[in-house]
């Protein structure tokens, strides 16, 4: 009898114990299916990813033209963003309501999109040795300080489409001496046909290169004033 009763109670408790095994196999599996479940929802997101869109650069000029200003390696600096213009967001703006539209976006921010644009924009023009960002440390005579107050589209009662305004003032400095060259304002607004997004970047490119084509002549004109105004002040 004493042997039969640990027989069974042996039986017992490896029957406990089999059953333990088995729910926690259970578990297991049910975790790694949730899981798998989990990812496989992230990966399949019916969330709309926003679409990004970028503003290519001026195109480049056909010929160099020879000044005082072709020997001069220029540096752009961190654009300073009008408040609310300084996000990946493309700006929208009513009246006095500022807004940005939906599912889309700048492929950085403003102050990013800004500068690398007329870093690269007025290189092209062949107007100074070099032109580059203020963060690479060229040494270089001047710098031209940015700041952007318009970059939004504007919706006005009467019209579907919006209009596209980009503004950016443009401060060249003498770095020898801190001294403020020039101030350069540079203004532009194009209209748009129709109300699709596609239409709107357009405009925003076309109005951003006018803009950039106006500070890249006028900042190299002001430089060659400045260079003839250092020689004669040189001059015995």
């Amino acid at each position: 009898m004493v042997t039969t009763t640990g027989s069974l109670v042996r039986r017992d408790e490896y029957q406990s114990l089999a059953r333990r095994a088995a729910l926690a196999v259970t578990v297991v599996v049910a975790s790694l299916q949730l899981a798998a479940c989990s990812t496989a929802s992230l990966l399949d997101s019916e969330i709309p990813v926003p679409t990004n869109y970028v503003i290519a650069p001026l195109p480049p000029a056909t010929s160099a033209v020879s000044t005082a200003a072709s020997h001069v390696d220029l540096a752009i600096g961190r654009p300073d963003v009008a408040p609310g213009l300084d996000t990946q967001r493309i700006a929208v703006l009513r009246g006095r309501e500022l807004d940005y539209y939906r599912r889309v976006q700048w492929g950085g921010t403003t102050t990013e999109l800004v500068q690398s644009f007329l870093v690269n924009s007025l290189q092209d023009q062949h107007l100074f040795r070099s032109v580059t960002a203020e963060q690479a440390r060229v040494a270089g005579p001047y710098i031209l300080d940015t700041e952007v107050r318009d970059f939004q589209a504007e919706y006005v009662s009467g019209r579907s489409a919006p209009r596209v305004r980009v503004t950016i003032v443009g401060r060249l400095v003498r770095v020898a001496d801190r001294k403020l060259v020039a101030t350069i304002p540079a203004t532009a607004v194009h209209d748009c046909d129709d109300n699709r997004m596609s239409v709107v970047a357009a405009a925003f490119e076309s109005a951003a290169h006018e803009v950039a084509q106006k500070l890249a002549q006028e900042t190299a004109a002001a430089i060659v004033e400045d260079r003839e105004r250092l020689s004669k002040n040189d001059a015995p």
